[in-house]
This record gives structure tokens, C-alpha cells and sequence, in this order.
């Protein structure tokens, strides 16, 4: 595990297939799911099916408080998806969402040709919007569905990223082809999924 120093810090712990499930154990909002998410279920099946894919906890105070999913957008090598990103309700309003918004990007800059990052998100998910704004993050298009689709230009790029990526062998698997992952347009609480179409 990686510490987030700060006031209470925060771990990253990337978790392995056999150990996706534990995401179900946490204290989601019901009305964010309702509105922002769909069965977590759908999200692990997603997650699963994609070989590059990889789940990050969130841990504070050796519990975990949410989760991530970062994953290559198999259409464009120096692309990457923020695919979801799921805070427990009664931690939310703590300040963790820029803080964890900050370590996701340092972590997507570690990675080999890296330049954009995307996500989606709906259009009344005021505070993800506020968050991505603040991240850098800007509207780029609009899905079938209404989706907003975000994008951050990594600063500084210039092909210069060759030391080991947070995500080890991901990062150099993500330019091959591979067989399209189960659909995953599925609503998140802060940052929803990716790519569109299930054609990641």
C-alpha cells in the first residue's frame, strides 16, 4: 500500500480478481445509486472482462471507503478511461474527492504514453462535474444517452514516460488487440464509466 500523507491518510491497494467482490461491502448512497450507478454487480462483471482493467481500494484507517477503475481505451494507445470512481456516503464531503482525484492523475501520468484521460459522467451530477473541473477536466461530447464525455490533457507530455507504471504489465498490454469486454455504460457515483458503447 502507497500512503496519501495528509491529515488522515489515504492507501491505494490495486485488487485482484479474486478479491473484487469485497467493493459490495460498502455503505453506497442508495439514491446516488439509484441515479449514478448501476448493480455493482455489472461493474465487477466489467471489470473482470477487461484484461487491462484495474480496480484500485480506497482505504482509510485500514477500511475501505471506495474504490476506482482505470483501464486503456483499446481504440487509442495514449488514451485511458477513468472508468468509476465510488466514495461511501458518510465520507463524501470530506475533502477526500481532490485528494484521491489528485493520486488517480499522478498515476496516469506514470503510465508509458499516456496523454488524455477520459471519463462520463450524467449531466446532473453536480459535484462530479465541480470535481472534474477542478481536475482539469473538460466536456469533449455527448453520448447516445446523454452522457457528458470529460477529458484531461496530461501537462508535460512528451513521450518521456518509460519508468514502471503503478499498473505493471496493464500499461504495456493495453495496445494489443483484445476481445471487447462486457458492455459497462454503467452510471457511476463520481465518475462514470467508459468508454462508451462497451466498445473499450
Amino acid at each position: 500500500m502507497l500512503p496519501d500523507w495528509g491529515p488522515e491518510p489515504l492507501n491505494y491497494r490495486r485488487l485482484g480478481h479474486a478479491d473484487l467482490g469485497v467493493i459490495t461491502s460498502l455503505e453506497l448512497d442508495p439514491d446516488q445509486l439509484e441515479r449514478f450507478f448501476d448493480p455493482l454487480d455489472d461493474v465487477l462483471a466489467a471489470v473482470r472482462a477487461g484484461p487491462a482493467h484495474a480496480l484500485f481500494a480506497i482505504e482509510a484507517a485500514r477500511a475501505m471507503i471506495g474504490f476506482y477503475v482505470l483501464h486503456p481505451d483499446r481504440r487509442d494507445a495514449a488514451c485511458w478511461w477513468l472508468g468509476w470512481f465510488a466514495l461511501e456516503r458518510r465520507q463524501q464531503g470530506r475533502g477526500y474527492g481532490r485528494r484521491i482525484m489528485a493520486r488517480i492523475m499522478a498515476s496516469f501520468r506514470r503510465i508509458p504514453n499516456c496523454r488524455r484521460v477520459r471519463l462520463l459522467v450524467t449531466p446532473d451530477n453536480v459535484h462530479a462535474l465541480r470535481l472534474y473541473a477542478q481536475a482539469g477536466f473538460r466536456r469533449v461530447g455527448v453520448t447516445a444517452t446523454g452522457d457528458l464525455i470529460f477529458e484531461a490533457v496530461l501537462p508535460g507530455f512528451a513521450g518521456r514516460f518509460r519508468r514502471p507504471s503503478l499498473l505493471g504489465s496493464y500499461a504495456r498490454r493495453s495496445c494489443r488487440p483484445r476481445r471487447s469486454p462486457t458492455d459497462h455504460a454503467i452510471r457511476a457515483i463520481a465518475i462514470e464509466r467508459g468508454p462508451p458503447g462497451g466498445r473499450a
